[in-house]
């Protein structure tokens, strides 16, 4: 039955619907969104332009979604390749929608449900058996634009292929990360998360934490989202989260009362949503802001009050530890109340999880990716139980009489001491069901860098930044910042490693080099701390010969004989996309947020911004030269400055190329990278020609700059520094002194007169006030 999904439909606007066919849209595919009235369908589309966060790459993405009826356009089903159910959690409902589907649906379709935890042996009792063939859960995680789990749950007469093409569709057009689950009560993800919720309230109730100690100890510091356990539910919504609750505590039918108990919904949590305080929609729920201020909730007065910030030895010990893993290691076994309270969240669900292997998954790995990829944690629990030592913590258990599952023992006896381990540069895992380590089956479509650490593919490694052989004939240089991994700031340590890796290529030994890493962002900007110890220094000489440095290095990446490829993704500003955007090709996310937002400390761009603008916009234009129209442009994107809201909109914008590619799966990168340079590599890769007849518009552009920038300070939008900085970029995009469209200039003099003014800057003191401001406060200055 061979298909292509080229059109789908979603019945159901609600949310969860709706934003399931936005992020269809995101992909290029157009989609029916179904409800009971024009009105609901409407609403559903018209929403996916006004929710935060937006579930749109471009608000233009919208038209591709079509409202409809059940009442009027079913028929239009015919043409649908994929129909995804996302109606309420009722089974009457779902089967009733069902049956009035039937006689429209494509005779090769697949029909999915999106259900959260409904069985599928009950969802398929309507349905015909050759339909049940083609039928099957597809759990998305909500909002479904940025959480990348999808679980795939295949019933006994699903057929191979219709299994086959969702899991394609699902990784490959949608970017999701599939997870294969099994036909259980909440799946993996909620059946995990709805244990794990409970336990956390009992537990903090038990240690005598507030609100606040319980966020400020399970978030970050151990892996888990930024809004950590109470404020993640005040954004979800209290009713929602009780209502999940209860469908978990309903459907979870086993022999041990004691196992069932782990699902029912704290007291507490029932009192508030009785009362009303829904969370962030109410006002007040765990939380309660009053103007400024942010409030938490006393347990036992039921009362807002200031929130607190305690001190814990876990926080004081963790927080400066940069590895996870480390700092798990470091602070499990401390003394305090904040590791006894977290140890007894973890250790209740390290067993609880090896417990549910068969039946809820039958590798480790499924656990794993579900709790990462849908509640954005950084690892997964057997990931977290390897960190603080397995053998270590299965004795703690056993000296406080609890249960370990008896296939942990086995592996422990075996001589195997964790759960992963790379083995001759291969990643290997415990299988609890076949009793022994099995090497992970790699996804060919990915490239893990865990894999070439510490082994001889390691040709250099430096404190932020390492390269590795990648294999036939390419090499990759990874980021890993030692300051800031989650940003990845630039520093001369990345820039060291990059020369290495160009220096490498001009020996001739290698076809090309991969620019890309799996960290949480691409690359944030430059490290500012380094600008503020130069000055502090009085040295601004050093400042510039970094900056010149960078510079340097950005051209050698534009104009190497060897193709450089390039991998964004999430943030990739200031500094991030000049060291992208100079790169033969660029194969970026789906999710890329790119700009040029050196104004926030009072600089303009300096490693070469201004001309990689310039170069793209003249691609993306089909334009020889620069001409008013595209200097105007690039002045746009840089000051103001705008950062794109995906990869589609960076394209629009100009921050990529229309030659560059985008993959809305961002752990497909790096193996795309490597297809690329190969590519370029055997079909005679010529960097491009040296650019020495460009022309920049001179006074026209600088008086159109001025004139805009003061009515912007006329407004109160700007101030006096904003103003002075905007003319900084209007006087090296227009040309400076050489400015004039009958002038020429090459790439180099662009370059010049960037650094020029980005110094010229960073020797004002409204500039220093504005880095010291942010370094010390995380927030802008204005002044």
């Amino acid at each position: 039955m061979s298909i292509e999904i080229k059109k789908c439909a979603v019945l159901g606007a609600g949310v969860m619907g709706a934003q399931i066919a936005g992020h269809i849209a995101n992909a290029g595919i157009p989609s029916l969104l179904f409800d009971m009235n024009e009105e609901l369908a409407k609403k559903g589309v018209e929403g996916l332009s006004k929710l935060k966060p937006a579930p749109l790459f471009s608000s233009k993405n919208s038209s591709l979604v079509t409202p409809c009826t059940y009442e009027n356009d079913l028929e239009k089903l015919s043409d649908c390749d994929l129909i995804i159910e996302a109606v309420a959690e009722k089974i009457e409902i779902k089967h009733s929608v069902y049956k009035n589907l039937l006689p429209h649906l494509k005779d090769n379709g697949i029909l999915a449900s999106n259900t959260s935890g409904i069985p599928l042996a009950n969802l398929v009792e309507v349905l015909p058996e050759e339909i049940q063939s083609r039928f099957l859960i597809s759990h998305f995680f909500n909002p479904p634009r940025y959480l990348k789990l999808l679980e795939l749950v295949k019933g006994p007469k699903t057929t191979d292929e219709v299994y086959d093409i969702m899991t394609e569709f699902g990784e490959t057009t949608l970017g999701k990360g599939i997870v294969h689950a099994k036909d259980t009560p909440g799946f993996i993800g909620n059946r995990l998360i709805n244990a794990a919720g409970p336990l956390t309230f009992h537990k903090a109730m038990e240690f005598g934490l507030t609100v606040e100690d319980v966020d400020a100890l399970s978030g970050t510091l151990v892996g888990n989202a930024k809004s950590a356990y109470f404020r993640t539910q005040d954004v979800v919504g209290l009713d929602t989260a009780l209502n999940v609750q209860n469908n978990m505590y309903e459907r979870v039918t086993t022999e041990s009362e004691e196992e069932r108990q782990k699902f029912k919904a704290p007291d507490l949590l029932v009192k508030l949503v009785e009362e009303g305080r829904l969370g962030q929609k109410s006002g007040q729920g765990w939380y309660k802001k009053e103007g400024k201020e942010i409030l938490s909730l006393d347990f036992d007065t039921m009362e807002y009050t200031p929130t607190v910030k305690r001190k814990f030895d876990t926080i004081r010990v963790g927080r400066p530890i940069k590895d996870l893993k480390k700092r798990l290691a470091a602070i499990t076994y401390l003394d305090d109340v904040g590791a006894k309270f977290l140890w007894e969240v973890n250790a209740p669900m390290f067993t609880y999880s090896a417990e549910l292997i068969p039946e809820i998954a039958d590798s480790i790995i499924e656990i794993d990716n579900a709790m990462k990829w849908g509640f954005a944690r950084d690892i997964g629990i057997f990931d977290s139980w390897d960190a603080i030592g397995v053998e270590k913590s299965v004795n703690r258990m056993k000296e406080e009489n609890r249960k370990v599952p008896a296939w942990v023992d086995e592996m422990l006896s075996s001589g195997r001491k964790s759960f992963y381990e790379i083995v001759d540069g291969k990643l290997t895992y415990w299988c609890p069901v076949k009793k022994k380590a099995l090497v992970h089956k790699a996804n060919d479509r990915t490239l893990n860098l865990n894999l070439y650490k510490g082994s001889k593919n390691t040709l250099k490694r430096d404190w932020s930044a390492s390269i590795h052989d990648i294999g036939d004939g390419v090499l990759n240089v990874e980021f890993h910042s030692i300051f800031v991994p989650a940003v990845n700031p630039l520093d001369r340590s990345m820039n060291d490693i990059i020369k290495h890796a160009l220096d490498l290529l001009e020996t001739g030994k290698y076809k090309g080099l991969v620019i890309g890493h799996q960290g949480k962002n691409w690359c944030a900007g430059a490290n500012v701390n380094d600008f503020k110890m130069a000055i502090d220094s009085g040295n601004l000489q050093v400042m510039d010969s970094g900056v010149k440095d960078m510079q340097g290095v950005t051209q050698r990446i534009r104009h190497s004989k060897y193709p450089v490829v390039t991998c964004p993704f999430n943030l990739a500003l200031g500094g991030g996309f000049e060291f992208y955007a100079c790169s033969s090709h660029t194969v970026a996310a789906g999710e890329l947020y790119a700009g040029l937002v050196e104004a926030i400390q009072g600089l303009i761009p300096g490693a070469g911004g201004h001309l990689r603008v310039i170069l793209n916009l003249l691609e993306n234009n089909d334009a020889k030269n620069v001409n008013m129209n595209i200097a105007r442009q690039a002045l746009g994107l840089i000051n103001p400055m705008t950062v794109s809201r995906s990869a589609t909109d960076a394209l629009k914008k100009g921050w990529l190329r229309k030659s560059d590619t985008i993959s809305m799966n961002s752990e497909h990168l790096l193996a795309l990278g490597k297809k690329k340079v190969l590519e370029l590599s055997d079909n005679g890769y010529e960097p491009p020609k040296y650019r020495d007849d460009l022309s920049l518009p001179g006074l026209a552009l600088r008086t159109m700059a001025a004139v805009g920038a003061k009515a912007m300070k006329t407004q109160g939008k700007i101030s006096d520094h904003d103003e002075h900085v905007a003319m900084k970029s209007a006087h090296v995009l227009s040309g400076g002194s050489k400015g004039g469209l009958m002038s020429k200039v090459d790439e180099q003099y662009i370059l010049d007169i960037e650094r020029e003014a980005f110094m010229s800057l960073a020797g004002e003191k409204k500039t220093q006030d504005r880095i010291a401001h942010f370094l010390k406060t995380g927030k802008p200055l204005r002044n």
